[in-house]
């Protein structure tokens, strides 16, 4: 799989909020070089650490703009948050304790979120605040 790209069709007009959105592209590519390599799970903790890292704190800045511009999807976008970092949590635990290799699916997850999530989630919170 070739390596993801960032383009236009990603970016919300919020810098700071792209700017993150850049940083799990990142994750996202290690992820592919991973599977790519057949790296074993025990390799994947620390780019599965980041992305719990990164999640935690990229849904918090999301969810404060939320607050600010009282955006009216705000639970259900939280709820997906919440999922979200349910599933990293799971993925991490099982790159612990099984053999079987976690980064094609730590990989199909994420290019699932970003199709999803954010080039139709956030896209609804971007004209809230935008208008």
């Amino acid at each position: 799989m070739a390596i993801l790209k960032w383009s236009p069709e990603y970016e919300l007009g919020l810098e700071a909020i792209d700017q993150q959105h850049k940083q799990l592209f990142v994750i996202i590519n290690e992820l592919i070089i991973a599977t790519e390599y057949t790296r074993p799970n025990t390799e994947l903790l620390s780019i599965v650490e980041r992305l719990e890292s990164y999640a935690t704190s990229h849904f918090l800045a999301e969810e404060e703009l939320f607050s600010q511009y009282g955006f009216t999807g705000r639970s259900e976008h939280e709820a997906e948050h919440a999922v979200f970092i349910d599933t990293v949590k799971y993925i991490r635990k099982q790159c612990r304790i099984i053999d079987a290799p976690m980064a094609p699916k730590m990989r199909d997850f994420l290019l699932n979120w970003l199709s999803h999530h954010i080039l139709t989630k956030d896209k609804e919170y971007r004209k809230a605040m935008l208008n």
